[in-house]
């Protein structure tokens, strides 16, 4: 049966009878697209709740902020489970549970009277719905699907995130503003389990080799392959490096320092991303700007974060990715630096440098750090490996979320809370460089060529 008719799927071939004029990977990136533009989005969003939760209760920011707190160790957790259902179920199966979990948390999160529920419902259910369906799982997807354009398809789909926020905000604040909170978290439930269960049990694939296709669309034949390049094309490489193999396990993986360093970049940035999520919008509320500009500028944020990640995580396809993370994090460090700035409402260019450079800097820095995590580990275990990664990101984002209430009950400001985030933006630029996928690619180029 020729190639692009297996599987049921039916593609059009170029003249040559090589290569197919559509290559049905770009669905994949589509249909991932929308998947974290609903999950992912409304999980960053969540800042929103968080005030009107604050208001109604009048509990302290530090034990609100434990619930969001406990989602990410939730997460963390979970994730190391996700990474190997992901390589066991795939995700025709795996998400639309997922799916379904979102919505019974945010179901039960409605109806909530005490903290101790909040915790269970949003830091439980949700939390390992939103798990199977956020970072790993599509990190570990996309590149089964490509090799040459991995960073920039990584960056399209990782942008769902910041188009889902972008869009999701100040939808979620306006039906917070208007039906309330509780009636808001059934909304969104019932939204997420009505589009993502069909739309990913019908149309999600694990890798090309399902459909009789090959990574990138382009047939094997058209690559050397490695058994043809002659001793001295091959890269030279330490003996207990991440650039030693080609089919990786976890376990192999664990024992290289580059997978530790990995797990420092994740910590770092996971401890960046979600304690701005969690507060951003109380602390401009907070200095005299309305829940409603507040929300919005969330939303802008993740909008630009989109434009970010498939800017410099196509960038990152040809200056490399440690060069693209850097770029990223002195943008997003900038703009932290910027909001520790803001006193009151009397120079709002500052909150809209804020909101412009870390849109863009912190948007590019999944893409690229998923990118080279395939760089560095490639293989069938791919998603076990971001799984056990991911652990350190959640970790960092729990840490940071409950820091920053936990220090802002203790001293009335977040500007110690923000002045640690900086930090944690340096060190994670640092190991990147430090786990140098550099050396991967240029081994993976030379085998290539």
């Amino acid at each position: 049966m020729p190639l692009g008719q297996r599987g049921g799927c039916a593609l059009e071939t170029s003249s040559r009878g090589t290569s197919p004029r559509f290559f049905y990977g770009w669905v994949i990136v589509a249909v991932s697209f929308v998947t974290l533009f609903l999950v992912v989005g409304t999980r960053f969003s969540l800042g929103i709740f968080y005030v009107a939760i604050l208001e109604e209760y009048g509990w302290t920011r530090g034990e609100t902020a434990g619930a969001f707190s406990t989602m990410m160790a939730v997460h963390a957790v979970f994730s190391l489970v996700v990474g190997l259902l992901f390589d066991r179920l795939g995700p025709r199966k795996l998400f639309p549970l997922g799916a379904l979990a979102i919505a019974i948390g945010f179901a039960a999160c409605s109806q909530i009277r005490s903290i101790w529920q909040l915790y269970l419902f949003l830091g439980g259910i949700a939390a390992i719905g939103v798990s199977t369906l956020a970072f790993v799982p599509h990190m570990a997807l996309i590149p089964n699907w490509f090799v040459r354009r991995r960073g920039t398809a990584t960056g399209i789909v990782y942008a769902g995130i910041g188009v889902g926020q972008l869009a999701l905000a100040p939808l979620i604040q306006s039906l917070v503003a208007s039906i309330g909170w509780r009636l808001a978290f059934l909304v969104l439930g019932a939204i997420i389990a009505l589009v993502v269960v069909p739309l990913t049990a019908i149309f999600q694939r694990r890798r090309p080799e399902d459909l009789g296709l090959y990574p990138d669309g382009i047939p094997q034949a058209e690559v050397r392959p490695m058994a043809t390049v002659p001793p001295s094309a091959q890269p030279r490489v330490p003996t207990r490096t991440a650039h030693k193999v080609e089919e990786w396990t976890v376990f192999q993986a664990m024992r290289t320092p580059q997978f530790w360093l990995l797990m420092a970049t994740g910590t770092g940035l996971g401890m960046n991303l979600n304690t701005l999520m969690v507060h951003q919008m109380a602390f401009l509320t907070d200095v005299g700007y309305s829940k409603l500009l507040g929300a919005s500028l969330l939303g802008v944020v993740g909008g630009l974060r989109s434009l970010g990640g498939m800017s410099l995580g196509s960038l990152s396809d040809r200056v490399g990715r440690e060069l693209a993370y850097s770029v990223g994090s002195i943008a997003a460090f900038a703009g932290v630096v910027l909001l520790i700035s803001i006193q009151d409402t009397s120079q709002p260019w500052r909150l809209y440098l804020f909101v412009l450079m870390y849109g863009l800097g912190y948007g590019a820095l999944g893409p690229v750090y998923a990118a080279a995590t395939a760089d560095l580990f490639p293989g069938r275990q791919l998603g076990t490996i971001l799984g056990v990664l991911e652990a350190g990101y959640g970790m960092g984002g729990a840490f940071g979320a409950y820091m920053a209430g936990y220090l802002f009950d203790m001293l009335g400001h977040y500007t110690l809370s923000f002045s640690i985030v900086l930090g944690a933006i340096a060190l994670s630029s640092a190991s990147l460089w430090l786990a140098a996928p550099r050396r991967a690619r240029a081994g993976q180029a030379t085998l290539a060529a």
